[in-house]
């Protein structure tokens, strides 16, 4: 295209000027400083190269967590609901998927390489609870069960498969990218090659997250996030934006590469289950604005309900943003999230088959929604809502030249605001070296050591008070939460019993020995009966309320926030803030990286099989009073094995976290201790050179300062 060639000059005088940038500071910078700007220089020379490449496509990106739907989005996207790209359950074995245009129909499959298998193999080696070895001992383990030997595909790396029509592809794509796919856990990544018009100049990517636990995944993720130009971001409309979705979209996706972005809130028929209702005569349903009776207006409280939460965070992002200095491109990126597109995969593809093509799961749903629904066609339309993505979808692949077009102008301008930013936080570093070596003689340094040395044993045993009342209050969680379990299992249990009606013909004769007629009449046969789809409804809604309890737990006893403050708290409160013997604000900062580095595990719990038992074995209508008390007893023993798996789950893991806080606090005592005798080791060894240190810091300092202007 036209734009590479008008712009290659501009960013090769970019990578000139940057270049004298590390040439004016390398005689008074640090050589980590160094480093990262020679890192910034390559990332933006690899970026700009792929810019350049004459076959570039238009980069097109589904982001979002496992289980947020981004599978299915793409299937009804791209493949009319077909079922070609299966599902990934688990982070562990969720791929990189990448779909181009190509005249032949290949696969591509990308092997892990034998070093990052050896890796793999290590980390599985290692019996700690954390994701990175939990993951590797998982893929080891599906390995060894599925009955592989990895090392000859591993060092074949690549292998290409042809196919001929969609039924291929699938049972290719089960084998290799499947859940219980035979050589899913050595694949790293794969491209589909299709002979489809509509993908041509278009590259589009289904990926496993950039939370994934698999390093070399992450960081193949992330290679492609750096050169996206489009993103579709998926959030579930049951748990919308929750925190990690927004660390994912406001943190971790780099947005500046990013022309187009798009926020769809994920299987919207899910959102609107919550808050259906079956209206009774004898309440007061009709004033409450958090149910509903039906879809219509169901729909209408949830896409209120998300837009409204989509709004909020992105305001809030964007006066962030904007106190940071942020570029207002990256803030008109952002700003494109205030209205999220609400789509259900599932129901937009019910919408154009009978109920007989239906799959089990479909059945089930089907009948869940149809009791609030006068027209279940339009019904499904409106939660599927499909048309508006495809749309967008036609649009940005109709302005291909022109998103590009943006982003060659942008490249330049996001460069030079990251540029500034590196710089501007060595400056700030050296300044703080400055203060801290004028206010501070050797001897000062020594006795500041000392003293808070001394000052550890009590500082280890407040933190120690901190975390023994941390396990106490999570005893007292546990036991509370089984109690609750144990109840609102109870809430679960009962069947609501609906009323049909059937109507059936009857025969009367009259007349006499030698004439008769036979007449026929109708009449109605009231009967009760119960659903199949009621029992796993019941289920689901235990599965989310017991989800939501067993969180408390967790949440209730951790209370991330309070235990850091309380944790820095006993570190600051340990010294007099007043007193010249140490420096408070260097020392602050030394507690709070340490500290704000502290992470705890979320719990989650998957309750699937239970409901998929249920409906397996009953659907439709239950009319007979044996079919009855079994699907009765049924639920109950459902109920029953959920309940008592919940428990012997919250009780491992709170075993597990209590152990593991151990650890942590260990951990805290370490760092602080290890972050202190680095700094103090570092300063001593520059206060023997005082003077020529602080003189050269102040020559990095304006050194900076004057490269920062030029770039102005």
């Amino acid at each position: 295209m036209e734009i590479f060639k008008a712009d290659s000059h501009r960013f090769d005088s970019f990578i000139e000027e940057m270049n004298g940038v590390v040439a004016a500071i390398s005689p008074a910078a640090k050589e980590e400083d160094v480093r990262k700007m020679e890192k910034f220089i390559a990332d933006f020379q690899w970026k700009t190269e792929d810019f350049y490449r004459e076959n570039r496509k238009l980069n097109i990106g589904v982001v979002g967590q496992v289980k947020a739907g981004k599978s299915s989005f793409l299937n009804t996207l791209l493949f009319e609901g077909k079922e070609i790209l299966p599902k990934a359950s688990t982070p562990k074995t969720a791929t990189l998927t990448k779909m181009e245009y190509s005249q032949e129909n290949v696969i591509q499959i990308e092997y892990y390489s034998t070093e990052e298998w050896e890796v793999l193999e290590e980390n599985a080696a290692v019996d700690l609870e954390d994701e990175i070895y939990t993951s590797a001992r998982e893929i080891v383990g599906m390995v060894r069960r599925n009955g592989v030997d990895p090392y000859p595909y591993l060092e074949k790396g690549m292998e290409k498969i042809a196919f001929g029509t969609y039924e291929d592809l699938i049972n290719s794509l089960n084998e290799y990218v499947g859940e219980d796919g035979k050589f899913t856990p050595i694949v790293k990544a794969v491209v589909l090659y299709l002979n489809k018009e509509e993908f041509k100049g278009l590259s589009i990517v289904d990926t496993p997250g950039l939370n994934d636990p698999i390093a070399s995944r992450t960081i193949r993720t992330k290679e492609f996030m750096e050169v996206c130009d489009v993103v579709f971001f998926l959030s579930q409309s049951g748990s919308f934006l929750d925190k990690s979705d927004w660390d994912l979209l406001s943190s971790q996706l780099p947005q500046k590469g990013v022309k187009r972005l798009a926020l769809i809130a994920s299987k919207y028929d899910s959102g609107i289950r919550d808050i259906l209702r079956v209206q009774d005569d004898d309440d007061i349903f009709g004033e409450d604005e958090n149910t509903a009776d039906n879809i219509p207006q169901a729909c209408r409280i949830i896409k209120k309900k998300l837009k409204k939460r989509a709004r909020s965070k992105v305001r809030q992002f964007v006066e962030d943003l904007e106190k940071r200095g942020s570029s207002r491109e990256l803030i008109e990126v952002i700003k494109q999230c205030e209205t999220p597109l609400m789509v259900s995969s599932l129901a937009y593809n019910m919408s154009g088959k009978g109920q007989q093509d239906f799959s089990p799961e479909e059945r089930n749903i089907y009948f869940a929604l149809q009791q609030f629904s006068d027209d279940m066609e339009s019904d499904l339309k409106l939660l599927g809502n499909f048309d508006e993505v495809k749309g967008l979808f036609s649009e940005v692949a109709r302005e291909k030249e022109a998103i590009l077009e943006s982003k060659a102008k942008s490249f330049i301008p996001n460069a030079l605001e990251e540029a500034r930013d590196l710089l501007g936080s060595f400056m700030e570093k050296a300044n703080k070296r400055i203060q801290v070596l004028e206010k501070n003689d050797r001897e000062q340094l020594v006795g500041q050591k000392k003293f808070i040395e001394e000052q550890m044993g009590n500082i280890k045993a407040d933190i120690a008070a901190v975390f023994g009342e941390f396990n106490a209050r999570l005893e007292s969680e546990k036991a509370k939460g089984v109690r609750e379990l144990r109840g609102s299992s109870k809430d679960f249990l009962e069947l609501k019993e609906r009323t049909g009606t059937t109507t059936h013909t009857g025969y009367y004769t009259t007349g006499h020995l030698w004439w008769k007629k036979t007449h026929s009449y109708q009449y109605e046969e009231h009967y009760s009966y119960c659903m199949a789809a009621d029992a796993i409804e019941n289920l689901r809604k235990y599965a989310v309320d017991a989800t939501n309890q067993v969180e408390e737990v967790f949440s209730e006893a951790v209370r991330t926030k309070e235990m850091k403050r309380k944790l820095l708290d006993v570190v600051v409160n340990n010294f007099d803030l007043g007193s010249e013997k140490y420096d408070s604000s260097l020392f602050r900062i030394l507690v709070e990286e340490t500290v704000g580095a502290i992470e705890f595990p979320v719990f989650q719990i998957d309750m699937s099989e239970e409901m998929n038992k249920i409906a397996g074995k009953f659907t439709g209508e239950i009319t007979s009073a044996e079919q009855k008390t079994e699907l009765s007893v049924a639920l109950q023993k459902a109920v029953s094995r959920i309940y008592e798996g919940l428990c012997a789950k919250l009780s491992h893991a709170v075993r597990e976290f209590k152990d593991s806080i151990g650890i942590i606090s260990r951990n805290v005592e370490e760092s602080l201790l290890k972050n202190m005798n680095e700094e103090f080791a570092s300063l001593l060894a520059q206060c023997e050179n005082k003077e020529a240190e602080i003189s050269s810091y102040k020559e990095y300092v304006s050194l900076l300062e004057e490269s920062l202007k030029k770039l102005k």
